[in-house]
């Protein structure tokens, strides 16, 4: 209102000194109202008694919502505040966060280590706000990070060498093993005995176990016996996250949610479909409900409870294109026999108001199951700024969950086991959204582990997290765009293969819900992509080679760093190109306009022959049958490539010929491949019958492709 306001003043003349004389009042007693909220909240902070404190949530919510309210101060208005208050709050902070350091103690794991930098942060913090002796002496537990740091890091770090090299071993006897007939039952038996004997741990770090069970199962099907592994029975549920700025636009239509459900059903044939449903999500201070304030929400049913209070609670209709009322859904996931937990991000409003207003607005729905946290953004309204569950408050939450409805159930979302309670378990869902990866093993460091050696990766430390919280069930939330870097050299389906990889390490029940980001994804639900998204889809794939941000494959590649699943990224990307039609592939080309896409492509191209040579390194040290259909489909790619790319290939693929049965006839080098025709955007598309230049478009290569786009944007002007 005050921009408009403004905006209005600046183009009325003699009015501007009315409406200034009417805006000076306004907001001056929005300013005292402001100034006088913190003061009352201060009056909280400075009677509690830290000297006696038995549960940390009785004092940190307190200094921490004061925190914000001061923070949410103009310049102007802090001035005004005594500086024996604000001194006061930074003493209460240090008292909380050695309360904090306290409670999470032993420091001994590798979640621990993601706590380390949220500590150091605010430890740094309150140096600046006080001084660096007082915080010493207000925060003495402080140390423990310190010999964390010193004497556990180091020993985390050698454990997670270990566990990898164990692991890679028995990878490689996996990859070694050829069962073409039961004759050689006794390699995949050697291989079985050898991954039996890994732990829990080391087993996932191990990538290619479906070939183990591929095996097996062929062995017993030449036994005429029953296949000893089938899909996993541990995925319980599955489903996708849904939130307003997710699927991006237009939003997805009831039939559309539908399709998605059913595809996911048909991935994991014993789970029941479920839906993780943002019903209210950040904004501003607190959460924005996405429904219309209903009219039993009066004065009298909010004072119904002393808890109740609408503060930092708003409500409003989702505005996305395509977007129907929440109810529209719902009703459709009743017929359908969807069970939806509905999600808050809520920011400084009150959980339990929350429960009893979502509840008594939705709970008719027979597809409600129950209510969601995302603790990430609980009491706080930054990334990483929210506060921890306690075992106290999950109870509290629980228990009056259970009041509204006894089988209702609540899940309690996070990627760091630490924030998420110690040992209150009841029927409560645990989820994990932990994401940006550098891979699935932890063999490359992610976009958020640049300064942490020795991660442990997306598989490995989803079990640990399933692990923590056993035997409840777990939901893995993943699926995120950082990610598609690793998880598109999966097999197809990919979200199949990935929710096989977790249930395999997974001891108790499980749930997948894929993230709504890339729903409309080109391996993921094509039903969803148009030809606009499917084209930008394939940009955004070909901008992670480029060396910056957080752009993992490219800087691998830039630093001859990259791995062989990055080497197996580029023929990904390369198939979907090659899946294009001509228009499609100039049409592509020509989205690559800005320096960073220019630098995209650079990568990409750069990446192609180094690509290759990290195949053949990787091939096996003897050849054997089973090896035939890698090596024929690296040399096929080879030949993809421009006579330029192929002299930077410093490899040599191997000869099989004395390997390929006679029904298996050997790819001509001078023959190109038999692929999809690319062109050269700046080519015309050649006419019906034009034979000249079908043959000239049939013969450019991928690599020449991505070097013609390159320079066809250098000439272009746009």
């Amino acid at each position: 209102m005050r921009k408009k306001l403004t905006y209005k003043l600046s183009k009325l003349g003699i009015a501007c000194f009315i409406m200034l004389s009417l805006l000076i009042p306004v907001y001056a007693v929005d300013s005292q109202e402001s100034i006088d909220a913190f003061t009352d909240q201060m009056t909280k902070v400075e009677n509690l008694d830290f000297s006696n404190v038995k549960k940390l949530s009785d004092v940190r919510e307190v200094v921490v919502y004061a925190r914000h309210l001061y923070d949410s101060l103009s310049q102007a208005d802090q001035e005004t505040i005594d500086e024996a208050k604000t001194t006061a709050l930074a003493e209460a902070e240090a008292k909380v966060l050695n309360l904090w350091i306290e409670e999470l103690l032993p420091f001994d794991s590798f979640a621990d280590s993601g706590m380390a930098w949220v500590i150091d942060e605010q430890y740094e913090s309150l140096v600046d706000k006080l001084d660096e002796a007082t915080v010493e002496s207000l925060v003495p537990q402080y140390e423990k990070l310190e010999e964390f740091y010193e004497n556990v890091v180091p020993k985390l770090q050698a454990q997670k060498r270990n566990d990898y090299a164990k692991a890679m071993e028995v990878e490689k006897i996996i990859s070694n093993m050829q069962v073409l007939k039961l004759s050689d039952k006794k390699e995949a038996e050697a291989a079985r005995k050898a991954y039996d004997q890994l732990t829990g741990l080391q087993k996932a770090y191990v990538t290619n176990y479906e070939l183990l069970k591929e095996a097996e199962n062929n062995i017993a099907k030449w036994e005429n016996k029953a296949l000893p592994h089938t899909a996993p029975k541990n995925i319980v549920y599955s489903g996708t996250r849904s939130s307003t700025y997710g699927p991006g636009t237009p939003w997805l239509s009831v039939k559309q949610w539908e399709s998605v459900i059913n595809d996911m059903k048909t991935y994991f044939p014993n789970s029941e479909s479920t839906m993780v449903w943002i019903i209210g999500s950040l904004s501003g201070s607190g959460v924005n409900l996405e429904f219309a304030r209903p009219s039993w929400l009066t004065d009298e049913w909010l004072a119904e409870e002393s808890y109740r209070s609408l503060d930092n609670i708003k409500f409003s209709e989702p505005t996305r294109e395509g977007h129907e009322p929440h109810e529209t859904y719902f009703d459709a996931f009743d017929k359908l026999g969807v069970k939806v937990y509905l999600q808050v991000e809520s920011g400084y409003s009150d959980m339990r108001t929350l429960m009893d207003i979502i509840m008594k607005e939705y709970g008719h729905h027979e597809c409600i199951a129950g209510f969601g946290v995302d603790v990430e953004w609980y009491w706080g309204v930054s990334e990483d700024a929210g506060l921890p569950v306690t075992d106290d408050l999950a109870e509290l939450w629980d228990t009056h969950l259970k009041s509204i409805d006894k089988d209702y159930r609540m899940f309690l979302k996070h990627y760091n086991t630490n924030f998420l309670p110690a040992t209150y378990r009841s029927d409560i869902l645990f989820v994990n959204d932990s994401q940006s990866f550098g891979s699935m093993n932890g063999d490359a460091l992610g976009q958020y582990d640049e300064n942490i050696d020795d991660v442990l990766g997306f598989i490995p430390e989803f079990k640990c997290f399933a692990d923590t919280f056993a035997p409840n069930d777990v939901i893995y939330q993943i699926g995120y765009k950082p990610d598609r870097m690793w998880y598109y050299t999966l097999n197809d389906s990919v979200i199949q293969s990935l929710g096989e990889k977790l249930a395999e390490v997974t001891d108790q029940n499980c749930g997948i819900a894929w993230v709504d980001f890339t729903l409309k994804d080109n391996l993921t639900f094509p039903q969803l992509v148009d030809n606009t998204k499917k084209l930008s889809n394939i940009k955004e794939l070909v901008g992670y080679f480029r060396n910056g941000g957080s752009n993992m494959v490219g800087k691998r590649f830039a630093n001859d760093e990259a791995t062989l699943r990055d080497a197996l990224f580029v023929k990904r990307v390369n198939e979907l190109i090659e899946g294009l039609s001509t228009k499609e592939q100039r049409e592509l080309w020509a989205m690559f306009t800005s320096d960073n896409d220019k630098k995209a492509l650079t990568g990409f191209s750069d990446a192609q022959a180094k690509a290759i040579d990290i195949r053949i390194a990787h091939l096996p040290e003897v050849l054997r049958e089973k090896d035939v259909e890698t090596v024929k489909e690296l040399e096929a790619d080879f030949n993809k490539l421009s006579l330029e790319e192929k002299e930077k290939v410093t490899g040599k693929i191997p000869d099989i010929s004395d390997l390929i049965k006679p029904d298996q006839p050997i790819v001509d080098d001078k023959e190109e491949p038999t692929t999809p025709s690319t062109q050269n955007p700046i080519d015309k598309t050649p006419e019906t019958g034009d034979t000249t230049s079908i043959v000239m478009m049939s013969m450019m290569t991928m690599a020449s492709l991505v070097a013609a786009g390159y320079i066809y944007l250098n000439k272009k002007e746009y």
